[in-house]
C-alpha cells in the first residue's frame, strides 16, 4: 500500500517535522563532514565531499517528494535564506579575523589554509592564485552550507542560537585544525578561530532572521 505524504499541514506553517530537517543536514554538511574524513581518515577531499553530497541528495529527493507543497515551499525558501546569511556571515567572519591579527600585529597567516584546500582539490602543481582561488571557493562555500543547515534545523534563528552555532563550528575545528596543520602559534589561532566563528555565527543568526521574516511576509502578499 503507497504510502501518504508526508502531513506537516498541521504543524505551525507548515514547517516539515523536526526528525525530517535534522535528516535533511546531511548534503549541506557534506563538505564539511567531507574534510574531517579527510583528516582522520585520509580519505581524498574532493572524493569524500562528491560521496557524501549524492547520499545527501537522494535524502533530499526522499524527502521532498513526500512533503506536501506548503511545507516543500517553507523548506527552500529557508535553503535560500541560509545561503545569502551564511555567505554574509562568512565575509564577516574572514574580516574580523583579518582585522583582529592586522590589529594586534599577530604571526598568523588566517588565509593560508585556502591554499591547502585548494591543493587537495587539483593539487600542488599549479599557480598559487589558483590554488587561493579553488580554496576560497571551498571555504565559501561550506559557510553557505554551514548556513543552510542553521536555518533548516532553528525554526526561529536569532542572534544567540546562531552564536551557539558559531561555538559548535569552533570547537570543530579547534579539535581538527591544529594538528593536522601543524600550527605553531596554537594561541594566536584558537584566539582569532574563537571571535571569528563567533561573529560568524551571531551575523548568520541575525540575517537569517531578518531574512526568514521579509521572506514570509512576501510569501503572505503572494498568495492569492
Amino acid at each position: 500500500m503507497e504510502k501518504p505524504p508526508l502531513d506537516t499541514a498541521t504543524q505551525p506553517r507548515a514547517s516539515p517535522r523536526l526528525h525530517l530537517r535534522v535528516v535533511l543536514l546531511g548534503l549541506p554538511f557534506a563538505g564539511g563532514a567531507g574534510l574531517v574524513l579527510h583528516i582522520l581518515a585520509n580519505v581524498s577531499l574532493p572524493l569524500g565531499i562528491a560521496a557524501l553530497a549524492v547520499l545527501g541528495a537522494a535524502i533530499w529527493l526522499v524527502v521532498g517528494t513526500r512533503l506536501r507543497p506548503a511545507a516543500r515551499r517553507l523548506l527552500l525558501r529557508r535553503v535560500g535564506v541560509g545561503t545569502v546569511a551564511g555567505l554574509i556571515g562568512t565575509v564577516a567572519y574572514d574580516l574580523v579575523r583579518y582585522g583582529v591579527v592586522a590589529a594586534f600585529s599577530m604571526s598568523l597567516r588566517p588565509f593560508h589554509v585556502f591554499t591547502v584546500f585548494g591543493e587537495l582539490f587539483i593539487g600542488a602543481n599549479h599557480p598559487a592564485a589558483t590554488l587561493f582561488v579553488v580554496g576560497l571557493f571551498y571555504h565559501l562555500s561550506n559557510g553557505m552550507f554551514f548556513g543552510v543547515a542553521y536555518t533548516i534545523v532553528i525554526r526561529r534563528p536569532a542572534w544567540w542560537s546562531g552564536a551557539l552555532w558559531g561555538i559548535g563550528l569552533e570547537l570543530c575545528m579547534a579539535t581538527l585544525y591544529p594538528s593536522w596543520l601543524r600550527i605553531q602559534m596554537l594561541a594566536e589561532f584558537l584566539e582569532v578561530s574563537a571571535i571569528g566563528h563567533l561573529v560568524y555565527g551571531s551575523v548568520l543568526g541575525l540575517v537569517a532572521a531578518r531574512g526568514l521574516a521579509i521572506a514570509g511576509r512576501t510569501g503572505m502578499r503572494g498568495r492569492p
